[in-house]
């Protein structure tokens, strides 16, 4: 049987791949474990904590709830809990995320994926707007040689930082990014050498919203905008955005997370989040992705596996 015809026949995650209003997902693989941690979804003043999910094969999935409580975080204005990052270190679990519409971005810690996450700091990490940038949607990078960055923004404006090896300070300035078209939702893959820097664009409550990426030879850039890999459909769904890419570790295949709202609906906190497969072009340019309803086929992976950001 070839490896095409075996995939058609393994189960399949479906999309949506969770139940419930979520959105912005960041995607890892943890020691063979698939994990999860999205946005929920609802009116700014009812986020208020944060859910993580986890899977042993990108099928069936577990709420792990409450992973981060607004209320254990006093210098949070207890809403809009948004658009969280983790990425692990030394067997620690950092967990990025956006307090308060622009109140700052915090820092949590755990000993465990599923959390709980305990803040920090009992401050921002960062509490102001550097060139402009919104302290918002948070995506942790670690590279090759382990130096950790943090990449973040909203207002149209995009920025990135070097981590200390505590993973809850900066070393060095804030250095604008912005590439052409930003609004928000920064993520970043290491391919081949090469740093692919992705965003969303246009506005997140309608048609307009998509994503597009560059590519350069520095986590610095300059990063020149090279194209759109995820827009609307209008067979499937609407308002596809924000999203983060896995790698799977077992050859070049990458599976890319996202939000969407399903057709017919018009309520801008009904969004739902699903995986879909990411090609390649020969030439290292990323294809459109292709929404699907079916989603994409059943993985096992040993506890070799990296995750998106580490």
């Amino acid at each position: 049987m070839t490896a095409t015809a075996q995939r058609a026949r393994l189960p399949v995650s479906g999309n949506p791949i969770i139940d419930g209003w979520y959105a912005d997902p960041e995607l890892h693989l943890f020691d063979g474990c698939f994990w999860l941690y999205p946005t929920c979804s609802k009116p700014f003043d009812e986020q208020t904590t944060f859910d993580a999910f986890s899977s042993p094969d990108l099928v069936i999935w577990t709420r792990h709830p409450r992973i981060l409580d607004f209320a254990d975080v006093p210098w949070s204005t207890n809403r809009a809990a948004w658009a969280p990052s983790c990425a692990r270190r030394d067997g620690r679990y950092y967990f990025y995320f956006s307090a308060g519409d622009g109140a700052g971005l915090g820092v949590a810690i755990a000993d465990s994926p599923a959390g709980p996450f305990a803040d920090a700091l009992g401050k921002p990490l960062v509490g102001q707007y550097p060139h402009g940038a919104q302290p918002i949607d948070a995506h942790c990078f670690i590279d090759d040689d382990g130096e950790a960055y943090l990449y973040f923004g909203g207002h149209r404006r995009a920025v990135v930082a070097r981590l200390a090896a505590d993973m809850t300070s900066f070393v060095g300035d804030f250095i604008d990014i912005t590439p052409e078209n930003y609004v928000e939702g920064p993520f970043m893959l290491k391919r081949g050498g090469r740093y692919y820097f992705m965003w969303s664009e246009g506005n997140w409550s309608t048609d307009t919203y998509c994503a597009a990426y560059a590519i350069a030879d520095s986590p610095f850039g300059p990063f020149v905008r090279a194209g759109t890999i995820l827009r609307n459909d209008p067979l499937i769904a609407s308002a596809a955005g924000h999203h983060s890419v896995i790698a799977l570790p077992d050859g070049d295949e990458h599976l890319i997370a996202y939000h969407r709202r399903p057709l017919g609906l018009s309520d801008e906190n009904q969004r739902v989040v699903c995986l879909d497969r990411m090609l390649f072009n020969d030439d290292g340019s990323i294809a459109p992705v292709r929404m699907t309803n079916a989603g994409v086929g059943s993985r096992r992976i040993g506890s070799a596996g990296r995750g998106a950001g580490g």
